[in-house]
């Protein structure tokens, strides 16, 4: 089995993005799974993954943090087992939402996710936007340890 080092999200601040790359030793078909499934989503990203209507295009729902942030979302795509992309933003869906996209392919038998983040409405200087950005790059380092360590609990 490989054991894989994925890197920490990076920023890029000009375009106002974080993204991520992470190799995860499971099938594609489990990693998709933990990330459409509202159990399995909340227990990487956030406490609650909450989606009434099933995580399906334009679906409402929100994730919160348990005493913490809550995020209103809004899913945009659900391509089975190849892309997932929803916006969200603290408190109610606004033009101050951000979106959030993952895509997932095949390579050598594991899963690759790519994710990225764009569209913050950010304000302040230069350094002021590149520390919000860290802050949130170190958010998704995080979430997405959690879910490589999930996917590959689940096996295949």
């Amino acid at each position: 089995m490989p054991e894989f080092e994925n890197p920490p999200a990076t920023v890029d601040v000009p375009a106002s993005r974080v993204t991520r790359i992470v190799s995860v030793d499971a099938p594609v078909s489990t990693v998709w799974r933990c990330l459409v499934e509202p159990d399995l989503l909340a227990q990487w990203l956030g406490d609650i993954a909450a989606f009434p209507d099933g995580v399906v295009p334009d679906a409402l729902g929100r994730f919160a943090w348990t005493g913490e942030v809550v995020l209103a979302a809004r899913i945009r795509d659900v391509t089975p087992e190849t892309h997932f992309s929803f916006d969200w933003a603290e408190g109610i869906l606004s033009d101050r939402a951000s979106r959030v996209e993952m895509t997932l392919r095949e390579i050598d038998g594991c899963a690759q996710l790519h994710l990225v983040e764009s569209g913050f409405p950010l304000e302040g200087d230069d350094a002021t936007k590149r520390e919000a950005l860290r802050a949130l790059a170190a958010g998704w380092t995080v979430e997405l340890d959690e879910l490589v360590e999930l996917a590959e609990s689940l096996g295949g």
